[in-house]
């Protein structure tokens, strides 16, 4: 979990800095923060971040902005190397949103621990059916 804490603190999302670290026997198999897709400007070059002007609050819409999840991140950098997650243990610095649990039901994953809630039932709904345990830790 430190090593999530340590890479939410380089995020430059302006609402929610998440890291998130996925391993497997002991061994860190991926890991990311959350912001913006390689190529894409940040939301300080495009005129702010697009939840905050549209007024959305957290846990709602979760696709509506231009830089992407740490756990999406790094279900797709884990397919784009090759990396099974399955069977991986997934710490995040926050409970991950719908899409992220789905990303992370999809690619197998064992178990999730996250330490800051975040306010989306769907997400849990969505581990539920799936069994896949979330564990909130301090």
């Amino acid at each position: 979990m430190q090593m999530a804490e340590d890479l939410a603190k380089k995020s430059y999302c302006h609402r929610t800095h998440v890291g998130c670290v996925m391993v497997r026997d002991d061994k860190v198999l991926v890991s990311a923060f959350c912001g913006q897709m390689r190529g894409i400007a940040n939301c300080d070059e495009v005129g702010g971040c697009l939840r905050e002007n549209n007024h959305i609050p957290s846990g709602k819409w979760p696709g509506f902005c231009n830089g992407v999840c740490a756990e999406t991140r790094c279900v797709c950098e884990a397919a784009r190397d090759g990396i099974s997650l399955k069977g991986a243990t997934v710490y995040c610095t926050h409970k991950p949103c719908l899409i992220c649990m789905k990303n992370l039901v999809v690619a197998e994953v064992a178990k999730v621990y996250y330490k800051h809630g975040y306010p989306d039932q769907n997400s849990d709904l969505i581990a539920q059916a799936a069994g896949l345990p979330v564990v909130q830790v301090d």
